[in-house]
């Protein structure tokens, strides 16, 4: 990843979310995690040298991995996603979807480890800083090999398994999570609090690992 995210939107412009292939909607949201990893990493390499990272700015990058990466992206996937994509492909997209909701698990038992570590990191103890960044680094890992994995095989599948019909549907319902679930104003919300991290713990110095 850059150590820049300059000053585009993360976050693309949908006019129609329900209009969109679903398999391009997750890529964009892909793209948004990608960011958010960077972001993540910097927060982790303060704290695994000694520095201080306030308390709040590290339940913020928490607060944007939960609700947009977990409750947004994944939550479009395992509600709407994975059982489409079972019944349209019941060997490969069902073996997959296991490696791929495999990793959501281990995902949010690496954020519940970070969450844990917030007060002793934020507080300056060494053990509590180490704590954070073990868990964000391992959680940066999984994500992105996780999002290599999608790239390679998940969107493919859903643009050749899935029939056209089904994908309208599937990208309504992807509309319906995003409006009735995560709400309405999150993404510009989440966008803002990426760039505030990515210009105070990014653009001032490269993580360390």
């Amino acid at each position: 990843m850059p150590n820049g995210f300059g000053s585009s939107p993360l976050f693309p412009a949908r006019l129609d979310l329900a209009m969109s292939e679903p398999s391009e909607i997750l890529r964009e949201e892909h793209d948004v995690i990608q960011h958010l990893l960077h972001v993540l990493s910097a927060l982790a390499g303060r704290l695994d040298r000694g520095d201080r990272v306030p308390r709040e700015d590290l339940e913020a990058a928490l607060e944007v991995i939960t609700n947009f990466a977990d409750k947004c992206h994944h939550a479009k996937e395992e509600k709407a996603l994975f059982p489409a994509l079972v019944r349209a492909s019941p060997e490969e997209g069902a073996t997959l979807i296991r490696r791929l909701e495999a990793d959501h698990d281990a995902g949010r038992r690496l954020v519940r480890a970070m969450r844990e570590s917030v007060p002793a990191a934020a507080a300056g103890d060494p053990a509590g800083r180490k704590a954070f960044a073990k868990s964000a680094w391992a959680y940066e890992d999984l994500l992105r090999e996780h999002i290599l994995v999608e790239t390679a095989q998940l969107l493919p599948l859903i643009d050749s398994a899935i029939p056209d019909a089904e994908r309208a549907a599937l990208a309504r319902e992807f509309d319906r999570i995003e409006r009735e679930e995560t709400g309405a104003g999150l993404h510009e919300k989440y966008e803002g609090t990426i760039h505030r991290l990515a210009d105070k713990y990014v653009h001032a110095t490269a993580p360390v690992r």
